[in-house]
C-alpha cells in the first residue's frame, strides 16, 4: 500500500445513534446502505474524492475534495432527510491523508482528515449538536454553536411547520407551496416566519460561505 503525504481533504463520518435499540434495525440498515452508497455517491459525485462507504452496519465514511468542504453540511442534511426519523450523528474533519485514498471505496485510506472527523463524531455523541466540525481552526466552536442553535430552532417546530418548510425547500415558491397544501400564500409566509425558517437558512448560508472562503 502506497504511503505518502497527500493534499488535504474533507472527511465525513456518520453514525446511527442507538442503532441497537431500533425495532426495525435490519430495515433501517438496508435503507442506510442504499442512501449512503448509492444516493449520496450519485448525487454528489463531483465533490467526492473517495466514495461514501458503509464501514459497519450503522456507520459510514467518505471523502470530499477540500475545496468542496462547503458542501459537507448540504450532504449531511440530505442524508438526514432521506433517513428521517432515524437519529444520526456526524463528524466533519479537514486534514491530510497519509494513505492515498481510492475513489471507489473509502475504507482503505487513512490520515488526519479521518482522525479529525472521528474526534468530531465523538463530540457529537457526547453532547449537542448532532453535527460537529473539527478543522483545527479557532472557528470550529463558533460553527458548532451555530449548528446547535439551528437544531434548537428545528426541535421547536410543529409538524405543520416542518411540512411547509420541507415543501417550500423543494418548490422554492410560496405560491406553489400554498397551492400544493391548499392554503393561502400569506399563510405559508406566516408559517415560515414563525418557524424561524429564514434565520435557519441565513445560518446555513453563513456556514457554507465561511468554508467556501477559507477552502478555495
Amino acid at each position: 500500500m502506497k504511503v505518502v503525504l497527500l493534499l488535504e481533504y474533507c472527511a465525513i463520518i456518520g453514525d446511527i445513534a442507538n442503532s441497537r435499540k431500533l425495532d426495525n434495525r435490519l430495515e433501517v440498515q438496508s435503507k442506510f446502505i442504499h442512501v449512503i452508497e448509492k444516493s449520496v455517491n450519485e448525487n454528489y459525485s463531483r465533490y467526492i474524492a473517495s466514495n461514501f462507504t458503509v464501514t459497519l452496519g450503522d456507520e459510514f465514511q467518505g471523502l470530499l475534495y477540500k475545496e468542496y468542504t462547503h458542501s459537507s453540511y448540504e450532504i449531511i442534511r440530505f442524508i438526514k432527510k432521506q433517513l428521517a426519523p432515524v437519529n444520526l450523528v456526524f463528524g466533519v474533519g479537514v486534514g491530510a491523508m497519509v494513505i492515498e485514498p481510492e475513489h471507489e471505496i473509502s475504507i482503505r485510506s487513512d490520515g488526519p482528515a479521518y482522525y479529525n472527523a472521528r474526534s468530531a463524531v465523538s463530540k457529537a455523541k457526547e453532547k449537542k449538536p448532532s453535527i460537529c466540525y473539527y478543522t483545527g481552526s479557532v472557528e470550529d466552536e463558533l460553527i458548532n454553536s451555530i449548528i446547535y442553535l439551528i437544531e434548537g430552532i428545528e426541535k421547536k417546530m410543529t409538524h405543520k411547520q416542518q411540512e411547509v418548510i420541507e415543501l417550500y425547500r423543494r418548490l422554492k415558491s410560496q405560491s406553489k407551496t400554498a397551492e400544493k397544501l391548499n392554503i393561502m400564500q400569506s399563510t405559508v409566509s406566516r408559517i415560515l416566519n414563525n418557524a424561524g425558517y429564514y434565520q435557519i437558512t441565513d445560518a446555513e448560508d453563513t456556514i457554507s460561505a465561511y468554508y467556501k472562503k477559507i477552502y478555495k
